[in-house]
Formats: structure tokens, C-alpha cells, sequence
């Protein structure tokens, strides 16, 4: 065990803690970032879009009570959403993975269902007043 001691030098904790404390700083930008994005007068929506054509808007800020709706693309590619009070999820889908189902609620301004066999997004974005705050970013 002393060995180990002899070989580990100062400069070494020094730099494998240096590293360690800057492997936070995404975390604490995206965290300012997001903090940012909550203000009061600005509202969350959900945008639900299929093959990057946007389907439906849903407004998330003071909605209260339960929705349920099915969106089709074809004969038997059918998503269930259900919207309950300031959350969104897919409650039920005809895909085999059933991963967009498993993803559960979201209610956090960027946060994303994804069903890739559908092509189905449903994300979460803030507006302020009629105007979208929030980028769309696709890479292709």
C-alpha cells in the first residue's frame, strides 16, 4: 500500500480533481440555462409534431383536468395521448418497443417524447405572449 502512495504525486490529485470539478460545468450551464427559462409570465406548450410537421399545440400553463386523444398516421400507427393538468404523456401506442410509453410524464420546458417508429415528437417549449422563445434545433 505504501507503494501506491510513492507513485501518486501531488500534481496528479491535483489535476484528476481539477477535471472532475470542470465534468460538472455542462450540468451547471444547462441547469442556468433551463432556470432562466422560468419566468412568470411565460407559458409551456406542448408542440406535437409527426415527420416534422407539426400536428397539434397543447397549453400546459393552467390547464386543469384530463384529456385523451389518438393521433393517427396511418391505418394502424396509432398514438394515445393523454394530457392531465400541467402534464403530457403517451398513454398508449401500436408500436413494438413501446418506449414513448414507458417514458411516462413531462412537464419540463425541453424535455421530449419520442416514438421513432411513428415519427411522433411531443416536446416541451416556452412562448411569451404569441411568440415562441425557444429554437428548434434538428440535426440531420
Amino acid at each position: 500500500m505504501k507503494s501506491y502512495y510513492q507513485m501518486v504525486k501531488r500534481w496528479d490529485v491535483i489535476i484528476t480533481l481539477t477535471l472532475v470539478l470542470f465534468s460538472f460545468l455542462p450540468f451547471a450551464i444547462f441547469s442556468y440555462q433551463q432556470a432562466s427559462k422560468t419566468g412568470e409570465n411565460l407559458q409551456q406548450v406542448a408542440v406535437i409534431s409527426v415527420d416534422n410537421q407539426e400536428v397539434r399545440r397543447v397549453m400546459l400553463t393552467g390547464n386543469k383536468g384530463e384529456e385523451v386523444f389518438d393521433i393517427t398516421q396511418h391505418e394502424s400507427d396509432t398514438n394515445t395521448i393523454e394530457v392531465i393538468d400541467d402534464r403530457i404523456r403517451i398513454k398508449a401506442a401500436t408500436c413494438n418497443d413501446q418506449v414513448c410509453v414507458l417514458t411516462g410524464f413531462i412537464s419540463k420546458p425541453g424535455q421530449t417524447i419520442v416514438c421513432l417508429p411513428h415519427k411522433l415528437v411531443i416536446e416541451i417549449q416556452t412562448i411569451n405572449g404569441e411568440t415562441d422563445t425557444d429554437d428548434l434545433i434538428i440535426s440531420s
